[in-house]
């Protein structure tokens, strides 16, 4: 997949890579998010310069919040969420792919319905303070 991920902290500039990373599938309680739009909280700012926190995986995928497609889930969670339109937060928190890239996986309670009504861009900023 498309991504972007730094592997040490400092400023987008000096540490931020665009490239190819292996597919993620989600594992037990998890789904798959085929993402529309990634949006940067202020935490990731944070994150990736290491004032809040020093890195915590080789490679970190920023960005916590977006928007997108459920298109794969892992084992014990219904199938019919595949196809459903969310918004997830905090996909890099403690977790190293968030939601600067094609896909990211997270825990199915972090992947929520998105309203009809709202669009892709609307539901990456829902978990932004």
């Amino acid at each position: 997949m498309k991504a972007a991920w730094y592997e040490r902290n400092g400023t987008a500039a000096e540490v931020l890579t665009v490239g190819e990373l292996p597919d993620p599938h989600p594992g037990s309680g998890e789904v798959r998010v085929r993402l529309v739009t990634s949006a940067v909280n202020p935490s990731d700012v944070k994150s990736r310069t290491g004032s809040a926190r020093k890195l915590m995986f080789p490679r970190q995928v920023p960005h916590s919040d977006g928007a997108g497609v459920i298109d794969e889930v892992g084992p014990g969670i219904d199938p019919g969420r595949i196809g459903q339109r969310v918004w997830t937060w905090n996909a890099a928190f403690e977790r190293p792919g968030g939601t600067a890239a094609q896909w990211t996986v997270v825990p199915a309670a972090q992947a929520v319905l998105l309203p009809p009504q709202a669009d892709f861009t609307a539901g990456a900023c829902l978990g932004i303070p």
